[in-house]
């Protein structure tokens, strides 16, 4: 059997998504359970699928000998070997891991992809997008990569939440139809309904402004102007709350005076001393409905989820 280090390396190497192509399920459900399993391409034993007599035992041990499948594909390519050859297997494998290769190191490739596709991608896919686009000032890109992953989101939720969508409008229009509000992203408890408001901004949104009196910084205007746009979305959205969720046709969400977060900025970048910490850390714990969160304190979390599974 393959070690443990070995099928993690393999699990991270294929996007915690299967191989078989066009299926790419992802394995990780929840940002937690994981169900994928590793499929042998020349089984080790001479009564499995594809043994290959020539091989010696320790060759069939190593990761190249192996992919990663959902439960379902793993049967079907074990219980028909004469059509899914060992080699049809290794060519799939590469070009899974070629494709996820790509989708990992290419910011360029992420950044225009549609935001009208639907296709989800891993947390560990989401990752390596935020590892190599972390000075991305692209508003876009964040919406798309959040919107494609919303695991990373609703991980940082202490109820079990989910994306009930993005881009959601909350009310305001005129008379005339216009000057409605979007706010970002809605998520809902998976057991009560009620709602939460996400208003994202891009890793390089200021956090503080001038320093103020030797001891203190102010906060910065992109970052006050959240704060105060993100409780107007939800003023908003409780005043036609019922027309809302009427028009909705459904029972999936409510307003019970609902919590906001703001995603905004790094602490890494820009916080280089005490004396900032203290300011920016003062300043959003004395907030009671409105949550603010760095890019990297939220892409940190992520990671964790991921080394706790593995």
């Amino acid at each position: 059997m393959l070690s443990a280090k070995a099928k993690r390396e393999l699990a991270v190497l294929s996007g915690y998504k299967c191989s078989f192509p066009g299926c790419e399920q992802n394995l990780m459900l929840d940002g937690a359970s994981f169900i994928g399993q590793l499929a042998s391409i020349e089984a080790v034993h001479s009564h499995g699928p594809r043994h290959n007599p020539s091989k010696n035992e320790t060759s069939l041990l190593e990761i190249d000998n192996y992919l990663l499948l959902c439960p379902n594909h793993h049967v079907i390519v074990d219980r028909q070997p004469e059509i899914y050859s060992a080699e049809w297997l290794k060519k799939a494998r590469e070009d899974h891991l070629k494709n996820i290769s790509g989708i990992i190191s290419s910011s360029k490739e992420f950044a225009e992809v549609k935001l009208d596709d639907e296709v989800e991608i891993s947390l560990e896919q989401a990752l390596g997008v935020w590892r190599n686009n972390s000075e991305n000032p692209s508003e876009e890109v964040w919406q798309n990569l959040l919107k494609k992953c919303p695991s990373v989101l609703s991980q940082v939720f202490p109820q079990s939440m989910f994306q009930l969508g993005s881009k959601c409008y909350v009310g305001g229009k005129s008379i005339s139809n216009s000057g409605g509000n979007l706010v970002d992203f809605i998520y809902a408890s998976k057991l009560t309904g009620n709602i939460v408001l996400v208003e994202i901004k891009t890793p390089k949104t200021k956090l503080l402004g001038k320093k103020y009196r030797g001891n203190a910084y102010s906060i910065s205007e992109e970052l006050s102007g959240s704060f105060v746009q993100v409780l107007n979305y939800k003023d908003q959205l409780i005043k036609e709350y019922y027309k809302l969720s009427h028009n909705d046709g459904s029972d999936t969400f409510s307003a019970f005076n609902p919590k906001c977060l703001v995603i905004a900025g790094t602490l890494e970048s820009e916080l280089q001393e005490a004396t900032q910490y203290k300011s920016f850390e003062l300043f959003r714990n004395s907030t009671t409905n409105v949550e603010i969160l760095t890019y990297d304190e939220l892409f940190q979390k992520t990671q964790d989820i991921l080394d706790m599974v593995k």
